[in-house]
């Protein structure tokens, strides 16, 4: 029915202007090289040839013979002869076309309102696809790559305690001692490297300095981390009333219990605990900075700072005047 309404609209132009055509012509008379009839059946003899168009309306149209240009019937049928043909546009509107011609390019371009409707292919039904086929790995868990991470930190945590484990001792007992201090720094870190880079941004010399103040901001989360395990693992061996073992396995024990309560979490959970773990690192990393003796600090074990020099007053002059008499 769309189609049918589709090829009604196409063709009204088309023929009122026929129509208008048709009545100003007589029935069965030549205007120029069309051939025009209105109310009755039109035949084109064998031999016969129409140099123009052929148009009917309210009749039929059988050709025989040969029409050069379009053959269009309006409320009719059209027929085509095996020995007839139609060099144009073959068209029938409220009526059927039926070419027989044996010409290969007869009537190339019919139309006709009376094709039979080609039945509908079935398709067959697609399963739908459940919403949750992707969503595996985020109902399971964490993913393998929270779990990668954890184990990477926790090894290079390990590995920086075991370079510096003097360092480690030291970042530890200022973190015990100032507790408060060190994590109100370490949570504000990310606004002094902000600034920090932003002051390095302005001089040209100070654009090749940021990779080493990226490196260095590494180095010391993964020292600062070594020192909050060490911390947790003495805890824990205290609180069991257990005898410490050495340091480098109290800060494996403590790297351990990180990483698995971490991995335990739901995975924004875990960077949730992870964020705080290392601005507390962070934060114990940066306390031998604010320390007001931080060159002796960081002294080897070996070292004896020289005594600092006593200033002595100069005694006075003996007092000037003649010697005394002995009486």
């Amino acid at each position: 029915m769309k189609r049918t309404s589709r090829f009604f609209v196409m063709l009204a132009p088309g023929a009122l202007a026929l129509l208008l055509l048709a009545a100003t012509s007589p029935a069965d008379a030549k205007d120029g090289k069309d051939l025009v009839s209105f109310g009755n059946d039109v035949v084109v003899r064998e031999g016969q040839e129409v140099t123009g168009d052929l148009v009917v309306f309210g009749g039929n149209a059988k050709v025989y013979g040969h029409v050069d240009g379009d053959a269009a019937v309006m409320g009719g049928d059209l027929y085509i002869a095996p020995s007839g043909e139609v060099d144009g546009s073959t068209v029938a509107f409220g009526g059927s076309v039926d070419n027989e011609s044996s010409s290969a390019n007869s009537g190339s371009g019919h139309h006709h309102m009376r094709a039979n409707p080609v039945p509908p292919v079935p398709v067959a039904p697609v399963p739908p696809v459940p919403d949750n086929a992707d969503n595996s790995n985020t109902d399971n868990g964490p993913p393998t790559a929270w779990y990668t991470l954890l184990a990477v930190l926790g090894i290079l945590s390990l590995l920086a305690f075991a370079i510096a484990p003097g360092t480690v001792r030291m970042l530890r007992d200022e973190l015990v001692r100032r507790p408060v201090l060190g994590t109100v720094v370490g949570f504000s870190w990310p606004f002094i490297l902000v600034v920090v880079m932003i002051a390095l941004t302005i001089t040209v010399i100070g654009i090749v300095l940021m990779p080493a103040v990226v490196v260095a901001v590494v180095v010391a989360y993964l020292v600062g981390r070594a020192t909050v395990a060490q911390l947790l693992g003495r805890r824990l061996f205290d609180v069991a009333n257990a005898v410490e073992p050495s340091p480098l396995a109290t800060a494996a024990v403590g790297l351990v219990i990180i990483t698995a309560v971490e991995a335990l979490l739901p995975l924004w959970m875990g960077i949730v605990l992870e964020a705080c773990v290392s601005c507390v690192a962070l934060g114990a990393a940066m306390l031998p900075l604010l320390h007001p003796r931080q060159v002796a600090s960081f002294a080897p074990a070996g070292y004896a700072p020289p005594p600092t020099p006593v200033f002595t007053p100069p005694s006075p002059p003996p007092h000037s005047g003649p010697p005394a008499v002995p009486q």
